[in-house]
């Protein structure tokens, strides 16, 4: 006899691996929506860690623009000043004052600032330390700013130099590195040098009422007040007038090397050279212009605006050329007006490169101090320089 085998269809089977593979759909689907959701979550809080950032920064503008403002009747460390109460144990103070960022409101955006004295320096000797939590000697502070947006921080810090150039001590302001003595030749008894405010020769764009009188020359230390006192001939002492009357010249220094240095480098990215068809500018368009090789302004020109002579560049000014703004003269660290040349504003001279700063003033020409030529230019000028940016947290 024979046997057949018959085999049974399966049943169920389908319906098992469909399950299954519906199963493993649902588990990978919700895989997906998982990374997915916590992508969004994640870019999210990117954006909004951003916006803490900005809302940082906008604290940081807004204390540095305050500040500017305030520096103008109350220094620093005065009466009422921003350092004012701080002290060794607790340095650093919270500024008054500031709102919620504009148009998010007080749940999404919101800084909180504080400001503290230097106590620390910055790259070594370039931005020395203040000893003192109240005192502030260099017009340099640390800006912290805490930026919320909903649930995210940021911190950021940033040394701000608030040196403000359009006020210099001096119509011309000399700056050692305090072990060289600057260097200074006046020959002849017909030159003028004058600290007097004395009104912008040309009256477009000019701007503002004349104020108190500067030094004529102001240097920033002990050596180079001795070094310019045996320079000036008994008979020249009416050729520098200003502060105290004749014979104005004195250690009085507000601006160091390191200050010119960030304010003229917060300028030269914005400035043309000497080369270009802008320059010398004119009194509705004044200009800023950066030398690094001598440059010389001789005939009978007429010049606006800023001009930085830096790397071993020196400066010359001649014939009957007539300048009205600021000059900064780094690098080299030389000056020379001769002959019958008259500059409108200030000349501030710096040896950056080590060595002596000079200046020589001989002729009939000279320096005049200007408000009103300085004026013309207080849009070009920043009212504080960023010398570090941290973000802290």
């Amino acid at each position: 006899m024979r046997w057949t085998l018959k085999r049974r269809k399966p049943r169920g089977t389908i319906l098992g691996m469909s399950l299954l593979l519906l199963s493993l759909l649902t588990s990978l689907g919700a895989g997906l929506l998982n990374v997915a959701l916590n992508a969004h979550t994640g870019a999210r809080h990117d954006i909004n860690a951003q916006r803490a950032l900005a809302v940082a920064e906008a604290g940081i503008s807004h204390a540095r623009r305050l500040i500017a403002v305030e520096l103008r009747t109350t220094p620093l460390s005065e009466p009422r000043g921003r350092l004012t109460g701080t002290k060794p144990a607790a340095p650093e103070v919270a500024l008054s004052g500031f709102t919620d960022v504009e148009n998010l409101g007080p749940a999404q955006g919101r800084y909180s600032v504080w400001v503290r004295n230097n106590l620390e320096p910055y790259k070594g000797p370039v931005y020395p330390a203040d000893p003192v939590p109240a005192a502030d000697t260099d017009n340099r502070i640390w800006i912290r700013s805490e930026g919320k947006y909903r649930a995210v921080s940021r911190t950021v810090r940033v040394l701000v130099d608030f040196t403000n150039l359009l006020d210099p001590p001096g119509a011309i302001t000399l700056i050692d590195d305090g072990v060289t003595p600057d260097r200074a030749t006046l020959n002849g008894n017909a030159f003028l040098v004058t600290g007097n405010d004395t009104p912008a020769p040309t009256t477009t764009g000019a701007c503002g009422s004349l104020g108190t009188p500067k030094y004529g020359i102001s240097v920033n230390s002990a050596g180079s007040l001795t070094a310019l006192a045996k320079a000036v001939a008994g008979n020249q002492m009416d050729n520098i007038t200003g502060t105290g009357g004749l014979g104005s010249y004195a250690d009085n220094g507000s601006i160091s090397r390191a200050q010119l240095q960030s304010v003229a480098n917060a300028l030269i990215p914005w400035a043309k050279k000497p080369s270009d068809k802008e320059f010398p500018g004119t009194a509705d368009s004044p200009g800023i212009f950066v030398a690094n090789s001598d440059i010389k302004l001789a005939g009978n020109g007429r010049g606006y605006g800023i001009l930085i002579v830096t790397g071993n560049g020196t400066f010359e000014m001649t014939g009957t050329y007539q300048w009205e703004g600021l000059i900064i003269v780094l690098g080299a660290g030389s000056a020379t007006i001769t002959g019958t040349p008259n500059l409108y504003g200030a000349l501030l001279v710096a040896n950056t490169n080590g060595g002596a700063t000079e200046v020589t003033v001989k002729g009939d020409g000279g320096v005049n101090y200007s408000s009103q030529a300085l004026c013309r230019i207080q849009n070009m000028v920043p009212t504080s320089t960023v010398i570090a940016w941290q973000q802290v947290g």
